[in-house]
């Protein structure tokens, strides 16, 4: 099964995502900060089915998605692939430096979960799993 971690600090999002994610057949670990993400990440790196991708909102209180992916590359060599979920609203070189980033895609907010699950199975390689609207 592949693994996600899901970070945002709001918790709504985080559970109308999960839900979705879960019920498409991946296995959804949730995080409301990019501190708590970066514990569980560490957690991960010592188990033995890490994450397989991690998809962080880009602007969050404290440490945002620009400050997470910076410490994750710092601490995790090899990490899996960033997906950033950013506002209409995001600042523009926020989002222009996530595009310049390697293993990462950028996401507007408002998304269509649809769209998430099937970017997902492209990922991972399940093309006839069902998709949840």
């Amino acid at each position: 099964m592949n693994r996600i971690l899901l970070v945002d600090d709001q918790a709504h999002v985080l559970r109308v995502i999960k839900l979705s994610l879960d019920r498409n057949g991946f296995e959804v670990d949730t995080a409301l900060s990019a501190e708590i993400a970066l514990d569980m990440l560490q957690q991960g790196k010592l188990d033995t089915n890490p994450y397989d991708v991690v998809i962080t909102d880009m602007d969050m209180p404290v440490m945002d998605g620009q400050q997470l992916a910076n410490c994750i590359n710092r601490r995790f060599e090899g990490q899996a692939p960033l997906i950033f979920l950013v506002g209409e609203e995001s600042d523009q070189q926020l989002a222009e430096w996530a595009e310049s980033q390697t293993s990462t895609e950028i996401v507007e907010k408002p998304m269509s979960l649809r769209w998430l699950v099937s970017r997902l199975n492209g990922y991972f390689g399940h093309y006839d799993s069902a998709v949840a609207g």
